[in-house]
Parts: C-alpha cells; sequence; structure tokens
C-alpha cells in the first residue's frame, strides 16, 4: 500500500485512469492529488511522493502524500547541492537513487530523505511540449525500491501527468481569466449606472460625475465600485430615507 492509502494497481489501468481525469470537475489541487496518488499506484516501490511545480518565485511542492514527503521535497529547493526532483526537471529526464543512505550526488536531500525513513527516489519531470512544468518525486522506504525497469514506466506515467496537468493548468487561468473578466464588466456597468445617476440629479457631465465618484471613494477611503454600488442601491430604494446623495462628495 502507498503512503497515501491507494492499493497497488497495474500500470495500464493508472494509465487510463490519468487520462480519463476530468479537469473541468474538480480543482487544481485535486487533480494533482490524483495525478500523485495515480503514479504512486502504478509503482510498486510509490511509498509517498510529492509534485514540484515552478512559478516565478522557484520550485515548490504543491501537493504531498504526507508531512515527510513535503519535508523531503523541501529540503532540495534551499539545499547548495540541489536535489533530483529540481535536476530532473532541469535536465528533463528520469533521475533514480537507490540508496539515499550511500548515493553522494545531492548529499543535503539524500541526508533528509535517510533521516525521514525514505531510502530510495524517483524523480520524473513534467514536460509538454518541451516545457517543463515541474517534476513528480516518488519515495520508497525500501533501498532499491525502483528497479531500472521502473524507469521506463515512470517516463510513460511522466508523460500522462504532464498532459492532465497542462489541461488542468489551462482550463483553470481561462476560468480564472473569464471570472476577472465578469467582475470587471460587473463593476464598470455599476460605475456606469451611478455616473448616469448624479448626470440626472446633478446636470453635470458625465466626467464630472465620474470625478464626484472618485472623490467619494477617496474621502471615504472605498473603492469606487463600492461607492457606486451604493448610490445605485440608495437611489433605488427612494422610501428608504435615503437621498441618493454621493456621501462625501459635491457637499
Amino acid at each position: 500500500m502507498t503512503g497515501n492509502g491507494t492499493e497497488p494497481r497495474p500500470p495500464d489501468e493508472s494509465l487510463v485512469a490519468m487520462a480519463a481525469i476530468l479537469v473541468t470537475e474538480q480543482s487544481l489541487d485535486k487533480t494533482l492529488n490524483q495525478i500523485l496518488e495515480l503514479t504512486c499506484a502504478a509503482l510498486p516501490g510509490g511509498d509517498e511522493g510529492g509534485i514540484t511545480l515552478l512559478n516565478g518565485e522557484g520550485p515548490h511542492t504543491a501537493v504531498a502524500t504526507s508531512e515527510v514527503a513535503l519535508r523531503v521535497d523541501n529540503s532540495q529547493y534551499t539545499a547548495k547541492t540541489g536535489g533530483p526532483c529540481v535536476e530532473a526537471y532541469r535536465r528533463q529526464q528520469v533521475l533514480r537513487i537507490d540508496s539515499t543512505a550511500r548515493d553522494q550526488r545531492w548529499p543535503e536531500f539524500s541526508g533528509t530523505a535517510a533521516s525521514e525513513g525514505l531510502a530510495s527516489t524517483l524523480s520524473i519531470p513534467l514536460i509538454v511540449g518541451g516545457d517543463g512544468l515541474g517534476a513528480l518525486n516518488i519515495y520508497s522506504r525500501h533501498e532499491f525500491g525502483f528497479p531500472p525497469g521502473d524507469e521506463r514506466l515512470a517516463t510513460t506515467l511522466g508523460s500522462a501527468a504532464s498532459v492532465a496537468l497542462a489541461n488542468a493548468r489551462t482550463y483553470w487561468r481561462a476560468a480564472r481569466l473569464a471570472g476577472q473578466l465578469q467582475e470587471a464588466l460587473s463593476t464598470r456597468g455599476v460605475v456606469e449606472q451611478a455616473t448616469g445617476i448624479l448626470i440626472a440629479q446633478r446636470g453635470c457631465s458625465a466626467d464630472q460625475a465620474y470625478h464626484l465618484l472618485a472623490g467619494a471613494a477617496q474621502h471615504n477611503r472605498l473603492g469606487i465600485d463600492e461607492v457606486a454600488a451604493d448610490l445605485v442601491q440608495r437611489t433605488s430604494q427612494p422610501d428608504s430615507g435615503r437621498d441618493g446623495r454621493v456621501s462625501g462628495a459635491g457637499r
């Protein structure tokens, strides 16, 4: 059984399951967790694992099977000698440590892994169209937990995982942009309504009305959209005892 509680399963099943991930029906974090669970389950030695992604601030572990895996992942990001998952991403090739107690390529990482009871590792780059997205880091509690044949399987798993991850990131970036656009349009709409109200009430120009809203926002330390929304709401409720004026402006 892997560190995340999933039973080992035939590699073909994991590949089919990875290809069937529906990125539109779950969050990016859930997709990452599913990719990690399926990879650990497909590799007999996959007791623990983590996924390293890269952003403008450098590498970070997005998901991990446990706090142990997270600590081992994190140890290589600040280590002077780096670590296999960062190197796998840079070289774009699978890297294996048969014994963390004896391997000296990345001594700080290996020392941390050995002290945490993780005796061997397999680092799988995540690549789409030649662009590196990060790496899958799979850990075994036993030395030589990943035989040479696992490297070939890891390459196939990494390709499937990379496609699933790229699809998920593309979808959620598009969804976030759509949400931001909708919010911007909504804000613009309420500001335009408030501007129209002021033009009707005060006989001023559109520029003057906008400056009144901006002045009220600054005076009350609010966003211009908040001031506009308040004006629209008060104007639409004339029986509430409010006069529909822009608070703090034009007094």
